[in-house]
C-alpha cells in the first residue's frame, strides 16, 4: 500500500495527515467504514487545490494497495479506484490505468507463490474496478482486451479459474455481438477444449470441469440474449464445434453430471456453475420474460444432475447414499430453487429419494447434515408454506414406502438370516420360526412408520411455530393455513373418525361429488384419517398431543399487548370445542363421561362469558388481569379434560377452579357485602395458588408459561398463606429421607414379585412348543430349571436397579419443580406494586416474610450433592439480588419492621446452630442481617429487641472460640449505614473492648484487635456525621456513656505488657483506633473530653516500638490531639517522616517484602547497565 511515497508527486496539502489516514481506513473490515472513507477521499480530491497531483498520487496508491492482503484492503481499494475513475474521467484515462495496473501487478517466476497469489488477485480486482467505473463499455477495444486477459489469467491456478470465468461473464454482457464473434469466440472455444487423458474414454463436454460448465452455460445465455443463436450467419462465423452453443439443452443434460458432481468439494459453498445452470432455466431473458418456466427441462436437469448424481446412484434402483458433501449440496440447491418453482414442479422434485435424504439427516441430531436438513426444511416452509404443510400431511397419513421398508443393506441381512437358522429348524420349529420372523417384520414396519409420522409432526410443528411467532402482519390466507394445521394436529391428538364417518365412503361417487363443494375442513381431516395406511398408533397420537401442548405458550395474554382470546391457546381450544360439540363425524379417542361432559360444557360457558368481557374491555380500553388469568386456566383445563391421561387430575382442577372463579371474579359484579367475603376471597386465592402449583408440577413447558402468566395476574391478590404454600414446596418430606438411603439390598416387595411372575408367564407362554419338545429330556429339563433360576436372580437385580433409577428421577423432578416455584417467587419479589402506600407496604411485608424460610432452605442444601447445586445457586441469587434489595429503598412501616424483626430472630438462631459455608450461606447470612437491621432501625426510635439480638450476636462472635456468626456483617452494616451501625453496635463493641472478666472479654488477641478495627470504622463514620450535623442527640449521649469504657480499653491495651504481646500489624490497628477516637473527641465537646484525650495521648506516647510505622502513627495521634510529640525516652523528634493513615495500611507489607541488596547484586546491575549502554 505504500506507507512512504517514493515518487516526487506526494501531496503537500495542509490536511495531509487526514488525507493519508483515509488510505488506511479503506482496509477496515466494516463495509460502511470503507464506503465512508472512499466518499471522503473523493470529496477531498474534488476540493483540493492541487487536484492533478493528488489525483495521480491517489491512483498509484490505490493500484498498489490492490495487492495488500490486510483485512479488506482489496475491497476498499478497488471500490475507491472505481469511484476515482468515474469521478475524474479527464485526468485519468482507462488505457493508462490499465497499463499501470499491468506493470504494478506483473507476476514473475522469481516471485514467491504467496506474492504471485496477491498480485493475481490485485490484478483481478483492478480489472473489475475498470468495469465498475462505467467507462469500459465505451472503449470496446479495451473491453475486449480485458476479457481476453481474464481468460488468460484463468490458466494461472485451478482454484483461480472460477473467479476469472465469473468476471468474464460479467464483462461479456457489455460486449456487442460482432466483437464477440470476431474476437472473443476463439479464445472462449480454446478455454473449453480439453485433451482427453490417457486411459479415459471421456472427451469433449464429459471431460469438462465445473468451471468450464460455468463458462459454457454463461456464454450460451449470452448467445440467446444477443440473438446470435438465431442468426445463421453469425453462427457460421463461430468456431467449428463451438460447445457453448448447446451446452444445456433437453436430452443432453446427462453430459454435465460428472463435471458438476465434482463441484461438491466446495461444500458448504455452492459452485457458481449451479447458479449458471439453474439460473439459465429459471430466469428467462428479457426477450422471453413473459414465457413460463420450462418445467420439463428443469425436472430433467434436477433428476439427472441432483437426484441421480448427488442424492443417490446413477440408476433409480440404486438407493445407496453418496457422500455427505454431495447430499449437503443437494439440500442447498433445493433451498435456492424452491422459491422460484411453481407448485406442480415443486411437488415433482420431492421424489422419494430426495425425501429419504431429508428424513435420514433430519431425524437424528448426531448426523453430519442434521442442521443442513433442518435449514432446508425451514427454507421450504418459509417460501411455500401451503405446499410444505400439504406435503407433510400427506407423509403423515401415508408415509413413503422408501421411509418404511428396509433398505438394501437390511435386505441383504435378511437374506442371510435363514441360512443361520437352518440349524435351529432341525428340531421341527419351522412354523414357530416363520411366525416369529413375520412378527418381527411387522413390528419393524410399524416402528419405521411411527418414526416417519413422528418426523412429519415434528417438522410441521417447527414450521408452525415459526409462523405463529412471526411479528409481522399476517394476511387472511396465512391465518387460514395456520388454523388448518392446528385443526389437523388437534384432531389427531384427541379425536378419531366416528362410525358414521367410516360408513360414509360406502355411498355412491355421485353423492360425494355433490357434497364436495359443501364439505368443511373438519370433514377433509376426517377423510384423510380414514385413508391413513396403516392406521395411526397410540404412540403417534401421544406424540402429536405432546407437540400440540408445546404450542400453548405462544402469544399468551400480556405478550406485546395481546389479549388472551387472541392467543394460540384460545385458537386451539376453539377448534377442539368445535370438533367436540358441533361435528358428528369425529369422536374422542376415549369419550367423556356424563359428569365430565357437563363440566366441560360449564367451562365452555365460562370461557364464552370471559371472551365477551374482553370484547367490552376493548371498546372501553380497560383491562382486567384476573379475568384473563381465569380465561387461560379454563382453556388449558378444558384441553386437559379431552386428554384421557390428564382427565382425572383435570376434573379436580376444574372443580376447584370453578369455585375460585365464582368467588373472585363474580364478586366484581357484587360489591355489596364486601366485608363478609374477605375471608372467602383469601381462601380462594390460596386454593388457586395450589392449583397453579399442581399445573407447574407437570412436564410441560407450555403449561409453565401459562402458570407464570396467570401468576403475574394474581400478584396483587397474594397473601401470606399463598407464600407459605409455595415455600412449603422446599420443605423435606419423610419420603425424601427414605429415598436418600441406599436400597441396593432392600427386600423385594410383593408387587415386584407379581411383576416378575407376569414377565415369566409371558415368556413361558410364548415358548410352550419348546418346553413340550424338551420335556422328555432330563438333561435339558435340568438346564431349563437352572436357566429359570438365573433369570430370577437377574430379574431381582433389574428390579433393584430400576428402583434406584426411579428414585433418582423422582429426586430430579422434585428439584426441577422447586426451581420452577422459585422462579415464581422471583416474579413476585421483582414486581413493582401499584403507586399506593398500602399496596407497597403490603408487598414489602410479604417479601420480608420470605427471608427466613428461603434462608432456612439454603442452609439445608448448602452442602448437598451435585444434583442440588443448581437449587443452591438459584436460592443464593434470588436472596442476594431480589429479596435483599439493598439498592432499593428500604421499606418502612410497623408491619415491615415487625416482620423483619421476626426474620432476624430466626436467622440469628439458625446461624448459631447450623454451620455456614463462607462462600454461599455465610455470604447470604451477612447480607440478610445487614438488610433486616436496616429495615428495623428505619425509624429514629431505637428498637430494644433488635439491639438485644445484635448485642448477643456481638458477644457470641467475639467472646466464643468457635463462634459461627459472620463477623463481616458488622463491618458491612457500618459501611452501608453508619448511623444504624453506630446505634446497634456501639454499646456491645465497647463492652467487649472494655471487659475485664474472661467470659465477657474477647477470646483472643485477634478478636480483640478486630473489635478495635470495627470501632475505628464506627468512629470514622460517626465523625463524618458529626461534622455534617447529622448525628442525632441520642447517639451523642450514647457516645458519652461509653466514653470512659473506650478510654480504659485503649489505655489498658497500650500497657507495656500488652504492647509486647502484640505484633506490629495488630499494634497498627490499635493506633488507628486511638487516632480515630482522638479525632472524634476533638469534634465533640472539647471540655468534656480534654482529660480523656490527654490520657490517651500519654498512653500512646509511652509506647516503645522500633517500628517506623508505629512511631509515625504516634506522631499523628499527637498532632490530632494538638499535643507536642515526645518520644518514649522523652526527647522530641520533629524531623521523622509522617505517614498518612491511608498509606499506612499498605506500607508495612511493603517494608516486609523489601530485602537489602548485597554488593554482588549491585555489581550485576552495573554490568547490565554497561552492556545496555554499549
Amino acid at each position: 500500500m505504500g506507507a512512504k511515497q517514493q515518487d516526487g508527486d506526494e501531496p503537500s496539502s495542509p490536511q495531509k495527515g487526514d488525507f493519508l489516514k483515509l488510505f488506511w481506513t479503506l482496509a477496515e473490515s466494516e463495509r460502511d467504514v470503507r464506503t465512508q472513507a472512499a466518499v471522503q477521499l473523493l470529496a477531498h480530491l474534488k476540493s483540493s487545490a492541487k487536484q492533478e497531483t493528488e489525483v495521480q498520487y491517489t491512483l498509484k496508491r490505490l493500484v498498489r494497495g490492490l495487492a495488500s492482503s490486510r483485512d479488506a484492503a482489496r475491497q476498499g481499494f478497488s471500490t475507491a479506484l472505481s469511484g476515482l475513475l468515474s469521478t475524474f474521467p479527464k485526468q485519468l484515462s482507462l488505457q493508462s490505468t490499465h497499463e499501470l495496473l499491468r506493470d504494478a501487478m506483473e507476476v514473475h517466476s522469481s516471485m514467491k507463490p504467496m506474492e504471485q497469489r496477491e498480485h493475481m488477485f490485485g490484478r483481478l480486482f483492478g480489472l473489475l474496478a475498470l468495469h465498475r467505473s462505467g467507462r469500459l463499455s465505451a472503449d470496446l477495444p479495451l473491453l475486449v482486451a480485458v476479457v481476453k486477459e481474464l481468460l488468460e489469467m484463468a490458466t494461472f491456478k485451478r482454484w483461480f479459474r472460477e473467479t476469472c470465468y465469473e468476471a468474464v461473464l460479467t464483462l461479456l454482457s457489455d460486449v456487442p455481438a460482432e466483437q464477440f464473434v470476431t474476437e472473443l469466440a476463439t479464445p472462449i472455444h480454446s478455454a473449453l477444449q480439453i485433451q482427453p487423458s490417457k486411459g479415459s474414454d471421456e472427451e469433449g463436454v464429459e471431460a469438462w470441469n465445473a468451471d468450464q460448465v460455468l463458462l459454457a452455460v454463461g456464454v450460451q445465455r449470452y448467445l440467446h440474449a444477443t440473438g446470435i443463436d438465431q442468426d445463421e450467419e453469425q453462427m457460421k462465423q463461430l468456431p467449428e464445434n463451438f460447445a457453448a452453443a448447446n451446452a444445456l439443452q433437453r436430452h443432453n443434460v446427462h453430459v454435465l453430471a460428472r463435471p458438476l458432481r465434482g463441484s461438491s468439494s466446495c461444500y458448504p459453498r455452492v459452485h457458481s456453475a449451479w447458479f449458471g445452470v439453474f439460473g439459465h432455466i429459471l430466469n428467462p431473458t428479457k426477450e422471453d420474460a413473459s414465457a413460463a418456466i420450462d418445467g420439463e427441462l428443469f425436472q430433467e436437469a434436477w433428476t439427472v444432475l441432483v437426484e441421480n448424481s448427488l442424492v443417490g446412484g446413477s440408476s433409480s434402483e440404486d438407493n445407496a447414499p453418496t457422500s455427505h458433501e454431495r447430499q449437503g449440496l443437494a439440500l442447498k440447491l433445493f433451498e435456492l430453487v424452491a422459491p422460484k418453482l411453481p407448485a406442480p414442479v415443486l411437488r415433482a422434485i420431492l421424489t422419494p429419494r430426495f425425501v429419504k435424504c431429508l428424513y435420514n439427516n433430519g431425524v437424528a441430531k448426531r448426523n453430519y447434515l442434521h442442521e443442513a436438513a433442518r435449514h432446508c426444511l425451514k427454507s421450504f416452509a418459509s417460501c411455500a408454506p401451503a405446499e410444505f404443510f400439504h406435503f407433510f400431511r400427506k407423509q403423515f397419513m401415508s408415509p413413503l414406502s422408501i421411509l418404511v421398508m428396509s433398505t438394501s443393506a437390511d435386505r441383504d441381512g435378511e437374506e442371510e438370516k435363514p441360512k443361520k437358522k437352518q440349524k435351529l429348524s432341525a428340531g421341527g420349529f419351522d412354523a414357530l420360526i416363520e411366525i416369529e420372523e413375520k412378527k418381527e417384520r411387522e413390528e419393524a414396519v410399524t416402528r419405521r412408520t411411527d418414526r416417519a409420522r413422528v418426523w412429519a409432526v415434528e417438522t410441521m410443528v417447527a414450521a408452525l411455530t415459526e409462523l405463529l411467532s412471526s411479528k409481522g402482519e399476517v394476511d387472511d390466507e396465512t391465518t387460514k393455513l395456520q388454523d388448518n394445521v392446528l385443526r389437523f394436529l388437534v384432531f389427531h391428538a384427541f379425536f378419531t373418525p366416528s362410525d358414521e364417518a367410516e360408513s360414509a365412503p360406502k355411498k355412491s361417487k355421485k353423492s360425494k361429488k355433490s357434497k364436495k363443494s359443501k364439505s368443511s375442513e373438519p370433514d377433509e381431516v376426517v377423510q384423510e384419517a380414514l385413508t391413513a395406511t396403516p392406521a395411526l398408533s397410540e404412540n403417534v397420537a401421544s406424540y402429536t398431543k405432546t407437540r400440540l401442548f408445546s404450542l400453548l405458550s405462544l402469544g399468551l395474554a400480556g405478550a406485546d399487548g395481546a389479549r388472551a382470546s387472541a392467543s394460540v391457546l384460545s385458537r386451539i381450544f376453539t377448534i377442539a370445542q368445535g370438533l367436540q360439540t358441533n361435528n358428528s363425524a369425529v369422536v374422542l379417542r376415549e369419550p367423556l363421561s356424563h359428569e365430565v361432559s357437563t363440566q366441560f360444557s360449564a367451562l365452555a360457558d365460562h370461557i364464552g362469558t370471559l371472551r365477551s368481557k374482553e370484547l367490552d374491555e376493548d371498546t372501553k380500553k380497560t383491562r382486567r388481569p384476573l379475568s384473563e388469568a381465569f380465561l387461560l386456566l379454563f382453556m388449558s383445563t378444558g384441553l386437559q379434560l379431552l386428554d384421557a391421561e390428564q382427565r382425572d387430575d383435570a376434573v379436580v382442577v376444574a372443580a376447584d377452579l370453578d369455585k375460585c372463579y365464582a368467588q373472585l371474579v363474580a364478586r366484581e359484579n357484587k360489591k355489596s357485602k364486601k366485608n363478609k367475603k374477605d375471608d372467602t376471597d383469601e381462601e380462594s386465592v390460596v386454593v388457586l395458588t395450589d392449583l397453579l402449583l399442581s399445573l407447574l408440577s407437570q412436564d410441560s413447558s407450555a403449561l409453565r408459561e401459562i402458570v407464570t402468566q396467570v401468576f403475574r395476574s394474581l400478584l396483587p391478590l397474594l397473601n401470606s398463606d399463598c407464600l407459605t404454600t409455595m415455600v412449603n414446596v422446599f420443605q423435606p418430606t419423610d419420603t425424601d429421607a427414605a429415598e436418600e438411603e441406599d436400597d441396593e439390598f432392600a427386600p423385594i416387595t410383593e408387587n415386584d414379585e407379581e411383576n416378575e411372575e407376569e414377565e415369566e408367564e409371558v415368556v413361558l407362554s410364548s415358548a410352550d412348543a419348546v418346553s413340550d419338545a424338551l420335556r422328555n429330556d432330563k438333561k435339558l429339563a435340568a438346564l431349563h430349571q437352572e436357566d429359570l433360576a438365573l433369570a430370577a436372580i437377574v430379574g431381582q437385580v433389574k428390579v433393584r436397579s430400576q428402583r434406584k433409577k426411579d428414585l433418582k428421577r423422582a429426586r430430579l423432578q422434585t428439584m426441577h419443580f422447586q426451581l420452577r416455584v422459585l422462579d415464581l417467587l422471583q416474579v413476585f419479589v421483582s414486581q413493582r406494586p401499584e403507586q399506593t402506600e398500602v399496596a407497597t407496604a403490603k408487598h414489602n411485608t410479604l417479601v420480608l416474610s420470605l427471608v427466613a424460610p428461603l434462608f432456612r432452605v439454603l442452609a439445608r442444601v448448602q452442602n448437598a450433592d451435585l444434583e442440588k447445586l443448581v437449587l443452591r445457586d438459584r436460592l443464593q441469587a434470588v436472596l442476594l439480588h431480589k429479596v435483599l434489595r439493598a439498592k432499593d429503598k428500604i421499606p418502612s412501616g410497623e408491619a415491615a419492621q415487625s416482620e423483619a424483626l421476626d426474620a432476624l430472630r430466626q436467622i440469628v438462631e439458625l446461624i448459631r446452630t447450623v454451620p455456614m459455608d463462607k462462600d454461599h450461606s455465610g455470604k447470604v447470612a451477612s447480607a440478610a442481617v445487614v438488610y433486616l437491621v436496616r429495615v428495623i432501625c428505619r425509624s429514629e426510635a431505637s428498637n430494644e429487641e433488635a439491639q438485644k439480638i445484635i448485642h448477643s450476636s456481638v458477644l457470641d462472635a467475639f467472646t466464643k472460640k468457635h463462634s459461627r456468626f459472620p463477623r463481616t456483617s458488622f463491618e458491612e452494616l457500618l459501611t452501608k449505614s453508619p448511623a444504624v451501625g453506630a446505634r446497634v453496635l456501639l454499646e456491645p463493641l465497647a463492652a467487649v473492648a472494655a471487659a475485664t472478666e474472661k467470659e465477657d472479654a474477647a477470646v483472643d488477641e485477634f478478636s480483640k484487635c478486630e473489635v478495635f478495627r470495627l470501632l475505628t470504622v464506627l468512629l470514622r463514620g460517626a465523625t463524618k456525621l458529626q461534622q455534617s450535623g447529622e448525628l442525632p442527640k441520642t447517639q451523642r449521649s450514647a457516645f458519652k456513656c461509653v466514653q470512659k469504657s473506650l478510654k480504659m480499653a485503649l489505655v489498658r491495651q497500650l500497657y507495656p505488657e500488652s504492647v509486647q504481646q502484640l505484633k506490629a500489624k495488630r499494634m497498627k490497628v490499635v493506633m488507628m483506633f486511638a487516632l480515630q477516637l482522638v479525632k472524634f473527641w476533638r469534634t465533640d465537646d472539647k471540655k468534656a473530653t480534654d482529660a480523656d484525650i490527654r490520657a490517651v495521648v500519654e498512653a500512646v506516647q509511652a509506647v516503645d516500638s522500633k517500628s517506623p510505622v508505629v512511631k509515625g502513627m504516634v506522631k499523628q495521634v499527637s498532632e490530632a490531639a494538638g499535643i507536642p510529640y515526645a518520644a518514649a525516652n522523652g526527647a522530641k523528634k520533629e524531623d521523622e517522616d509522617e505517614l498518612m493513615p491511608e498509606a499506612e495500611e499498605v506500607e508495612p507489607k511493603k517494608t516486609k517484602k523489601t530485602k537489602t541488596k548485597s554488593p554482588k547484586d549491585k555489581q550485576k546491575k552495573k554490568r547490565k547497565r554497561s552492556i545496555a549502554e554499549e
